[in-house]
């Protein structure tokens, strides 16, 4: 019951360009290489081809081995929780802007819930590109509290590995910005992004595994305990990384990543 792939995305809420407004457009290329990142998770929608997007009928809904049987979109928030999908949208409203994402036509129902921050970018990323429809694989959202441990992220990650026979996985949070308040900490901040980015491009889940929460704390890297519950899902796979962007390109933080299966495995 292996993680196959993975997309590593930020979650700017100007990825968004109903969002951004004419901001948004500064953001072209992080998007992306986001949607790009998405794309090679492989999680097919019911519908026909379209520009490289695995798709399926419902004569091959579980007949390609290769393909994901499950998605988890994984980010950081206050709290851990697994969020029911037909009970959630995404929105921004906690965070002062005037925005919501409905998904599966659930926003008004009672009993539903906002997604926080990253996996309402995360959502919105994943269902607002590729070919229109429902997707033939279940989808999930999960957020993992800021402060929870190395220890609790990798068992978080084991667990989440362990639901369905192909897992994929969404996982959305940022990088240290490289503007700070002194030098010191910016100079900390351009080593931990450059440490971040390695660990991606080799898929390195010991490095991630390793990283510091109070370091990362302080220098404003957010995504790391969502990275430390990645980490405990592919700890021992066989997978290639590729980064797509790096924070070096955007000076925010923001660093796309997508590991797939290695060759021959």
């Amino acid at each position: 019951m292996p993680l196959i792939s993975a997309a590593v995305c930020p979650h700017p809420p100007a990825l968004i360009p109903a969002v951004g407004g004419a901001a948004a457009a500064e953001l072209d290329g992080l998007r992306a290489a986001c949607i790009e990142s998405i794309r090679r998770l492989r999680v097919p929608k019911f519908g026909a081809e379209s520009d490289g997007w695995a798709v399926s009928t419902s004569e091959e809904f579980h007949s390609d081995p290769t393909l994901p049987d499950l998605l988890v979109i994984v980010g950081c928030d206050e709290t851990t929780t697994a969020y029911e999908s037909t009970k959630t949208f995404g929105s921004l409203r906690r965070y002062g802007i005037a925005w919501d994402w409905d998904i599966a036509w659930c926003r008004d129902d009672l009993s539903s819930l906002p997604l926080p921050l990253s996996l309402s970018v995360g959502v919105w990323l994943l269902t607002a590109h590729g070919p229109t429809g429902m997707f033939s694989r279940r989808v999930d959202y999960q957020s993992i509290s800021f402060d929870a441990s190395a220890e609790e992220c990798a068992i978080s990650g084991k667990d989440l590995a362990a639901q369905e026979a192909n897992v994929a996985m969404l996982v959305v949070g940022e990088a240290a910005p490289l503007e700070q308040p002194t030098t010191h900490t910016a100079i900390r901040a351009a080593d931990y992004n450059d440490a971040l980015t390695r660990a991606f491009a080799q898929v390195d889940t010991t490095a991630l595994s390793q990283l510091d929460p109070v370091e990362s704390q302080t220098l404003k890297a957010t995504g790391r305990a969502a990275w430390q519950v990645l980490a405990g899902a592919a700890a021992g796979r066989e997978l290639e990384g590729h980064v797509l962007t790096d924070s070096a390109s955007h000076n925010r933080g923001f660093v796309v990543a997508s590991w797939t299966r290695a060759a021959g495995t």
